[in-house]
């Protein structure tokens, strides 16, 4: 019953009625929300990834066969969405902020551990910064400087012109310079 009632939904919201969808939400959101958690861990992230995921399933609908629930289908993507979150995470720590250079290449026979030392701190203090700012800012920070998404790439991602990315990205920068100098 369940199975025919998505599927249902799924064909409605195919058929250009955004209102099923807006019912597969609400039915779904919880667990997709859990799902993500389990992965992760309970940040504020996960209602940025659970987000993400509606918005991916919707896009990708038309790619939904039906030979599996849909539950389960909208399950993969949120776990695909959170594995990829904690990708990032990892790579992030990865690069120092400033010139993207990996630790493991920093040779450990520096005469001196200061620089070291203060770039980690740099890197540290960079991601706390980076932690404060609104999900939407740290979001095309992160996409354009750290993973190296074009502007064209996340306009596209997101559905809005170039120029709204530039401008978030404007903003973001802004509002991170401002964080970081304390004001």
């Amino acid at each position: 019953m369940v199975i025919i009632e998505d599927q249902g939904m799924v064909r409605e919201v195919l058929a250009g009625k955004r209102e099923a969808y807006r019912r597969l939400v609400e039915k779904y959101q919880g667990r997709v929300a859990a799902a993500i958690s389990r992965v992760i861990g309970f940040r504020p992230e996960v209602e940025d990834l659970v987000q993400e995921t509606f918005w991916q399933a919707y896009r990708s609908l038309g790619r939904f066969r039906g030979e599996a629930r849909f539950s389960t289908w909208l399950m993969r993507i949120a776990v695909n969405k959170a594995i990829d979150f904690q990708r990032r995470r990892r790579e992030e720590r990865c690069y120092l902020a400033a010139d993207h250079t990996p630790l493991a290449e920093i040779s450990s026979a520096q005469e001196e551990p200061e620089p070291l030392l203060l770039a980690k701190e740099q890197e540290e203090r960079l991601y706390r910064y980076l932690e404060r700012l609104p999900p939407l800012y740290r979001q095309v920070l992160r996409r354009h400087y750290l993973e190296g998404f074009s502007y064209r790439e996340m306009a596209g991602e997101a559905g809005v012109p170039v120029k709204t990315i530039e401008s978030r990205l404007y903003r973001a920068r802004k509002l991170l310079r401002s964080i970081w100098r304390g004001l």
